[in-house]
């Protein structure tokens, strides 16, 4: 019997093709749900920021009976003058206190005490939060970062953050300004947790802890015309007399702002306790344009929550809880003026950012 070898037979080219387009479409069907897990990683561990944030600030409060101001400091006092070589001109965050709660004491103490860089010796607690030769206020801290925004690695004004601190449904009473009135009026008008100069309890919580937010997402980016990450400047009175204008300042579909003097602000410095850096004001809903009365950035406007998740931002509730908003929440009214005192003209939103507005909350 004859034994007969038989050829060995390789994939034909079709064959080939069509294991490879298989494996194509695998590919194509396994990306969006890598990539959606990764997300989905990337806010959880955004979210545990917040509650971490949230823990500082009720571990602050069980020391001081109060939480931090959102914008104080040292020096420039009503009707005095700005020495930027001399104090920090009333311009420091609420995470210059909260350091030590965040396991940051070492930065704390060095911020804490006078401090010689070079030739120039700082006081205490620092010169003016913008000042980059300061390097402690440059130090990145990761407990301020979440993981789903874009790092900034242009125009660096400080370490960046990108959770904000809630100053209420104010767009006037938001600026601190240079003048003696407008201090004594930013500091009377509050409607939120936080504020200029202000530390408030949780007893001035009226509307109750569940139903107030104490910080909210900011999103960070290099392009300082993206609606996510910057200001427009410059945009006049009706930043703050009637809202909706601001939403103009931007085009949803493109992600930019229109054409002006825009800056890349947002979350660009967690030392800076000015609103335009590390605030938020809950009158625009989530995720819309940041817009400025003038070029400056501690004028009136608005800064809005904001965040590179889909869809909305995570809050951080003053009991401590962390809650997603959608950027389709009830904003009631987004033509009128703030006010001074009662229900908040901007709906669910707005009611969520008083502390005593007197709102009902319900559902968010």
């Amino acid at each position: 019997m004859r034994l007969t070898r038989r050829p060995s037979r390789g994939f034909t080219l079709i064959e080939l093709l069509v294991v490879i387009a298989i494996i194509g479409v695998l590919v194509s069907l396994l990306l969006p749900a890598v990539q959606q897990a990764r997300e989905a990683a990337r806010r959880t561990q955004c979210r545990n920021n917040m509650k971490q944030l949230g823990i500082a600030l009720h571990n602050y409060h069980d020391t001081f009976q109060v939480f931090p101001f959102g914008r104080g400091g040292t020096g420039h006092p009503d009707g005095g003058t700005i020495n930027n070589a001399a104090d920090n001109v009333n311009r420091l965050s609420g995470y210059v206190g909260l350091l030590p709660y965040i396991d940051q004491a070492p930065l704390f103490n060095q911020i804490a005490s006078p401090l010689t860089i070079g030739s120039v010796t700082y006081p205490a607690f620092g010169p003016k939060s913008d000042n980059t030769n300061y390097t402690p206020f440059l130090a990145t801290i990761p407990a301020l970062n979440c993981p789903s925004s874009i790092k900034r690695t242009q125009s660096i004004l400080g370490g960046s953050t990108n959770y904000g601190f809630s100053w209420g449904d104010n767009s006037l009473m938001i600026t601190g300004s240079e003048t003696v009135s407008a201090r004594v009026n930013v500091r009377k008008d509050m409607r939120g947790l936080f504020g200029f100069q202000t530390c408030r309890g949780i007893t001035a919580v009226l509307d109750g802890t569940s139903n107030t937010i104490a910080m909210a997402e900011i999103a960070t980016s290099d392009d300082a015309n993206r609606i996510l990450g910057s200001v427009a400047r410059s945009r006049g009175t009706q930043t703050y007399t009637s809202p909706i204008t601001c939403l103009l300042e931007g085009n949803r579909a493109t992600g930019m702002l229109t054409t002006g003097s825009n800056a890349g602000w947002r979350g660009n410095g967690w030392a800076n306790g000015v609103v335009s850096y590390t605030g938020v004001n809950t009158i625009l809903p989530p995720n819309s344009p940041s817009c400025m009365q003038s070029g400056n950035d501690h004028s009136n406007g608005q800064a809005p929550a904001s965040s590179w998740h889909v869809g909305g931002v995570n809050v951080l509730m003053a009991d401590g809880a962390v809650r997603f908003i959608s950027e389709n929440i009830d904003t009631g009214n987004l033509s009128l003026p703030d006010v001074r005192s009662g229900v908040s003209p901007y709906g669910v939103w707005g009611g969520l950012g008083s502390i005593q507005g007197g709102e009902i909350a319900g559902e968010f």
